[in-house]
């Protein structure tokens, strides 16, 4: 298939949609999406997609821009928020104002993952230019949530039936490879309380916050030390102790503690059994049960996908033909929307541009020729699942 544009046109066009995408905060917290949509709203409104905002909780909206009516329904997936930027002082330039260097663009969500949305906007717009599509159903969904992997985005619109997928494609960066198989992803907050007293006699208190230590250093060996050696291939068990607060001054033995666990689950895992696993392991502990509470925050199971399902064979033969090799099935690290529609019989496709080691870090920045890339392989999918006017 010829592009029509030109690679300096479609160069300056992925640009400078990115360029605007990192110019619109959409941090979480608070991860306000409203303006980011509005903007991408006010481009897709005129080119022929039916159009809908959908905000079941303040300020996390979620735009899609539809076209077609039959199946199969081919749905575009891209979360809209991103990380904060951590330190200033770790970002050379302003992380919200674009910068272009090195044929690269350098901004906060430059990877993770404005770039992928800047592609999918590029995309339906490119596909109106062309005339439509000549089968089925594209659908474009810009949504919030992820980042905190929350209920108010891909997952309202699942489970409202708004979106109904055969093929899934979600914007990842994965540098243009296949992401087709992920872990399930567990959430847990642990609590501990205690009873409080002067830090000058903590032997007539409790501390809370000694008591969480204890039973993490008991699920690090009962557990986490272990899920080493449970693999799938490359796909590993892991589990990250990521959030610890406690106590409300020094001089005070705290009364309570908490930590948050991030527990990564294999395909074969369920969120049930691994729950059920901390559990049995912190009633070994020896801490009184009535000492802690342990509270699952959000839970998704992992899948593997299939490698010669339709879609994956479009982005198989179009990667061949783009960049001159055989594609690479890649091993998930991070959890994406696609976790859910697990269960659905669906095709889940992560797939975009932009390096994985990128995002959530200071000067996160993407290649342009992996945009360009990206483009035309994306094109080249839509036309062979969907057909292309012209």
């Amino acid at each position: 298939m010829n592009s029509i544009n030109s690679k300096s046109d479609i160069e300056a066009s992925l640009v400078s949609i990115l360029t605007d995408l990192i110019g619109l905060q959409s941090d979480y917290p608070p991860g306000d999406t409203v303006e980011i949509c509005k903007y991408t709203e006010q481009r897709l409104k005129n080119l022929g997609y039916r159009i809908k905002n959908h905000m079941h909780v303040t300020p996390i909206n979620n735009l899609i821009a539809e076209m077609g009516h039959s199946s199969p329904s081919v749905v575009f997936n891209v979360h809209v928020d991103t990380v904060g930027p951590g330190l200033l002082s770790a970002w050379s330039g302003n992380p919200y104002c674009a910068e272009i260097k090195d044929e690269r663009v350098y901004g906060l969500g430059a990877a993770n993952c404005k770039g992928s949305m800047a592609l999918h906007i590029w995309l339906a717009e490119e596909i109106s230019r062309r005339g439509g599509i000549r089968r089925g159903t594209i659908s474009f969904t810009f949504v919030g949530d992820e980042e905190s992997l929350g209920p108010n985005g891909t997952k309202s619109l699942r489970d409202r039936s708004i979106i109904r997928p055969d093929i899934l494609i979600v914007g990842a960066p994965s540098s243009n490879d296949l992401l087709i198989d992920e872990r399930g992803v567990m959430w847990l907050r642990l609590t501990t309380c205690g009873t409080g007293g002067h830090a000058g006699d903590p032997a007539s208190a409790d501390n809370a916050i000694d008591r969480l230590v204890r039973l993490l250093r008991f699920l690090e060996v009962e557990i986490f030390c272990k899920l080493k050696d449970r693999k799938q291939g490359e796909i590993l068990s892991t589990a990250n102790v990521g959030k610890i607060r406690g106590g409300t001054n020094t001089n005070v033995v705290p009364v309570e503690a908490v930590a948050e666990i991030d527990r990564r689950l294999l395909p074969g895992e369920s969120v049930d059994q691994a729950l059920d696993e901390i559990q049995a392991a912190l009633r070994k502990s020896g801490e009184p049960e009535d000492s802690y509470e342990l509270e699952l925050l959000v839970g998704t199971n992992g899948f593997k996908g299939r490698s010669d399902g339709q879609g994956v064979t479009a982005f198989s033969e179009a990667i061949r033909q783009r960049l001159k090799r055989e594609p690479c099935f890649l091993t998930p690290v991070g959890a994406f929307d696609g976790r859910h529609f697990v269960g659905d019989d669906i095709e889940i496709i992560n797939v975009g541009p932009g390096e994985s080691s990128e995002g959530h870090a200071p000067n996160e920045s993407i290649s342009i020729d992996e945009l360009l890339d990206a483009a035309a392989i994306h094109l080249e999918v839509i036309n062979s699942l969907l057909g292309l006017n012209s």
